[in-house]
């Protein structure tokens, strides 16, 4: 595994990737196309043959062994530039005796690049800066340095860059130089039209006994600009892992990931670790002034399969779209119907998830789904749509809800102050004037037993030596009691005994429990969190009711 984290490492020295496939106007294709939104072309800038050489100067390649890079041979033709047999030696970083770098992160610059061919389109001052449209590498390896970390191979066919912005050809051209390495750009500095990998192929061989392979058709990138990329898409990846000191196999396979239109902002703020940092700035940003924007425009994962010590699982397709208005702020978000399953096959985890499904009576779970929301800007008015939101266990149950609130930038608002704040704030507080702002409108939940409350009881009864049946009669009357108990607390008795009553008949007859609040006027959140006053939430007055039929 260390081994392998070493070659992915190492792929990041130098983003740069593609094929020798071209299009008319030059350059890579695009690459994956799973889903049908339109996407920018990919046309190559010129380049200046005169300034040519001072760009192969600036970035250390005008004879070998200048900077990091050595050559066998190369040849220059104007604004381009070939040369064979290429080795990139990483940058050296002190270590201690474990291999931990001295900042404590694990030490993943351990290898060099070889490369058959690196060649370079389109050299040229651009904006006054050494750049060029295209550079690519060609049967590219990773070469430990230490001869006893060399414990399987790593290959790519190609990789490719396309049209880099100045700061992102800089940081290149320091990984080439002999001084100290820059920091990868970030934020709007980060940019380029395509960046893509083909053909990666890594085997893994440690002394302790791990064995495996990662493989991957393809990786792209398109139009990175403005923290925002308009395709980031992963073809034919496999995965198979065999770790003998835990007694671990682990196999995954997916036939492919398209993102369109993500916003590496938020993203990148989502993990961010430190409060405050300029990505959760950015991050909150986006959410304050969009709160439905989920950081994407679609995404769709293609046949995604994962089995690890024989517990197995199964995604044939999940595609989710995101609709905007004029101003570009996120109004709708529909994924479409996808189902899943959790198998088990022979393997230590197989076998004890095996025994958990058995006292329910399954031998695998098949889920499944289906969602659309839409978001008014003006009204801040988050709609769940009827019909179109459930989540359904075959042989068990389905839950379906739906419902309309409103004051979703006010909770964002209150995240983002929250999640930027460099000392720990009180979350009463800080929620407080969120949940005031959140008003409900109406709500339904309705759950369909399928078969599955009988798996529980007969699960449970068969554990404690009880009667299944009589489990339900005890459950049916610890709910008949809700109502007497209510009224010493305050609570509406008409609201807790219509609620008692459907659930009780759920329990013993289950059917769809359905659970509805319609209030005459919106209700306050705060109301729910407070509780100060609980007779004022009558059934009249959320307009509740419970039915199991």
């Amino acid at each position: 595994m260390k081994y392998l984290l070493t070659g992915v490492a190492a792929i990041a020295l130098l983003t740069a990737c593609g094929d020798k496939n071209k299009d008319k106007d030059g350059a890579s294709p695009a690459g994956i196309e799973l889903s049908d939104s339109k996407l920018p072309g990919v046309k190559l800038r010129k380049g200046d043959p005169a300034t040519a050489p001072a760009v192969l100067s600036a970035f250390s390649l005008d004879q070998s062994g200048k900077g990091r890079v050595s050559f066998t041979g190369s040849e220059v033709k104007g604004a381009k530039a070939v040369f064979k047999n290429v080795t990139l030696v990483s940058a050296e970083e002190v270590t201690d005796a474990e291999g931990v770098a001295d900042d404590g992160e694990l030490n993943l610059k351990g290898s060099d690049l070889k490369a058959a061919e690196m060649s370079f389109e389109g050299l040229g001052m651009l904006n006054g800066k050494p750049n060029f449209s295209k550079i690519v590498l060609s049967d590219v390896s990773f070469v430990p340095k230490d001869p006893e970390e060399n414990h399987g191979s790593s290959k790519i066919k190609s990789m490719e860059l396309v049209n880099p912005s100045p700061e992102t050809a800089a940081w290149i051209a320091s990984l080439f130089g002999k001084g100290e390495a820059m920091d990868m750009p970030e934020g709007k500095a980060l940019a380029f039209d395509l960046w893509s990998m083909k053909d990666v192929n890594f085997k893994i061989d440690e002394e302790e006994g791990q064995k495996g392979d990662f493989v991957i058709s393809s990786v792209d990138v398109l139009g990175m600009k403005d923290e925002k990329a308009a395709q980031m898409g992963l073809k034919g990846l496999k995965l198979n892992m065999i770790d003998p000191t835990d007694d671990t196999d682990l196999k995954a396979s997916l036939g492919g990931v398209d993102l369109r239109g993500v916003n590496l902002a938020v993203l990148k703020g989502m993990s961010a670790d430190e409060a405050g940092s300029g990505a959760v700035a950015s991050m909150l940003e986006v959410f304050q002034n969009d709160p439905a924007n989920p950081g994407y425009d679609s995404v769709l994962i293609d046949d995604l399969k994962v089995a690890v010590s024989g517990a197995d699982f199964d995604m044939p397709k999940l595609a989710s779209k995101v609709s905007r208005d004029k101003k570009g702020r996120a109004v709708k978000v529909v994924t479409d119907p996808f189902k899943m399953t959790l198998g088990t096959s022979e393997g230590e985890l197989g076998e004890k998830l095996g025994a958990q499904l058995a006292l329910l009576g399954y031998e695998k779970l098949e889920l499944s789904g289906q969602g659309e929301q839409t978001y008014d800007p003006d009204k801040d008015m988050v709609t769940i749509a009827k019909g179109k939101n459930f989540w359904k266990l075959d042989d068990g149950f389905r839950i379906d809800f739906s419902g309309q609130y409103e004051g979703a930038s006010a909770m964002a608002a209150a995240q983002a102050k929250a999640t930027a704040a460099e000392t720990p704030v009180d979350p009463g507080a800080m929620m407080q004037d969120a949940l005031d702002k959140m008003l409900i409108h109406n709500f339904q939940l309705a759950i369909d037993d399928d078969g599955f409350l009988a798996r529980g009881f007969n699960a449970y009864a068969a554990q404690s030596g009880q009667d299944p049946q009589q489990l339900r009669s005890q459950v049916a009357g610890m709910m008949a009691m809700a109502p007497m108990m209510a009224a010493q607390s305050g609570v509406d008795p008409e609201l807790v005994t219509e609620a008692a009553t459907a659930l009780s008949s759920f329990v013993t007859d289950p059917k769809t429990l359905t659970l509805t609040l319609a209030p005459a006027k919106p209700v306050r959140l705060a109301d729910f969190a407070e509780m100060e006053d609980p007779s004022a939430l009558t059934k009249t007055a959320l307009g509740f009711s419970a039915k199991n039929e």
